[in-house]
């Protein structure tokens, strides 16, 4: 049973904060997006700028792992995330747009590093599997965050947004402060990063990683832009599609440390990754609101788990530096992640939003054969035995 005055419970915050931040932004995009004069093409760009970003700080995580504690970096993270945040929501030119978003980007592959490590950290401690329950509370954040920030922003404005998620950081960071206690680090051969380059599974991990990541990139902040052009009339509530992505993607990632006890990692991403595809799929052809945000549905549900599982897998590799491998692992997803914006915005402005959205089922495709190569070198983390 978790306790609030735990590590669990701060850990589970800070998740739960970077979940509202994203489905903040997410809910702000058509309001954010006009108020700075960025098109679709300027969007995706700006995007592939975010990724680049999260990428650099995400890859740099082992370097700053062997020298600093999880607690130490998520107690500076949390502060930048927040005031990034509130920077890009208030963005009025095209300038503040896009330093804001390196920003952002830069503070999310922080955070994302270093909760994750600490995350895997904890399940190491306690002896049970309860990772995917922290990025299910991420995921619970956003579609609340996503709602509420799409709502806001059309009748109040960004600025009035932006507060929101001000306060959800500003208790993460208490929690942290008083809950988390600095982890001992380790400074030999085995925390070192030089010694994962050979490491091949890790690689694959990789690609596969960078591959639902993109997707999941799409499927959170284009999916208000989807349905906004679908339904016009409808804008205030053009959130609703990271809602159902959100809502489901978190059901599954409560429940998801009970499928991977009982039918371990790597079933439970093989079936997954069938449910994205056929939601992509579903986004891809259809022009009704409702049936499209149905979809998004599907689409959260199959790409809940596949993140997660990978990232308690890589950084199970290296005990002693588990956010070596993560950073490792960022390196490799990098090249998916940073071009997947940029050519989802140049097919959405060629093409059209839902067409773009449809050609993520062939990138869910070559994931499904990366994770078909993954299970063949039997590396899975032995969750039933927790």
């Amino acid at each position: 049973m978790m306790t609030l005055r735990s590590p669990r419970a701060a850990i589970t915050l800070v998740f739960a904060s970077f979940g509202a931040a994203i489905g903040v932004w997410a809910g702000a995009i058509p309001h954010v997006t006009e108020a700075s004069g960025i098109d679709n093409f300027q969007l995706g760009l700006g995007l592939t700028v975010l990724t680049l970003a999260t990428v650099t700080l995400m890859s740099l995580g082992g370097a700053i792992g062997r020298r600093v504690s999880n607690r130490a970096v998520l107690l500076f993270a949390i502060p930048a995330f927040a005031l990034s945040t509130s920077l890009l929501l208030v963005s009025n030119v095209p300038w503040l747009f896009f330093a804001s978003l390196v920003l952002f980007g830069a503070s999310i592959g922080l955070t994302d590093v270093f909760m994750n490590a600490e995350a895997s950290a904890i399940e190491h401690d306690l002896r049970r599997p309860i990772f995917t329950a922290f990025h299910g509370s991420a995921s619970a954040g956003l579609p609340v965050f996503a709602i509420a920030s799409s709502f806001i922003s059309t009748n109040m404005g960004t600025f009035a947004t932006s507060l929101l998620v001000m306060a959800a950081f500003a208790l993460a960071w208490l929690m942290v402060y008083f809950f988390v206690p600095p982890r001992k680090l380790t400074r030999g051969r085995e925390s070192s990063v030089a010694i994962l380059s050979s490491r091949g599974p890790l690689i694959i991990m990789g690609l596969t990683v960078g591959l639902s990541i993109s997707c999941e990139t799409a499927a959170v902040f284009w999916s208000a832009k989807l349905l906004n052009e679908q339904a016009p009339s409808l804008a205030a509530v053009a959130g609703l599609g990271t809602a159902f992505y959100g809502i489901c993607n978190a059901g599954m990632r409560f429940y998801g440390d009970r499928l991977r006890s009982r039918f371990g990692e790597m079933n439970v991403m093989s079936v997954s990754i069938i449910f994205a595809m056929a939601g992509f799929a579903i986004l891809g052809l259809s022009t009704s609101f409702v049936l499209s945000s149905v979809a998004f549905a599907f689409t959260g549900f199959g790409l809940s788990l596949l993140c997660p599982c990978l990232f308690n897998m890589a950084a199970s590799q290296m005990p002693a530096n588990r956010a070596a491998a993560l950073g490792f692992i960022s390196i490799i997803a990098g090249a998916p992640r940073i071009m997947a914006p940029w050519v989802f915005g140049w097919i959405a402005a060629s093409q059209s939003t839902s067409f773009a959205f449809g050609f993520c089922t062939f990138a869910l495709g070559t994931a499904f054969g990366l994770i078909m190569l993954l299970k063949n070198a039997d590396l899975e983390v032995n969750t039933k035995a927790a």
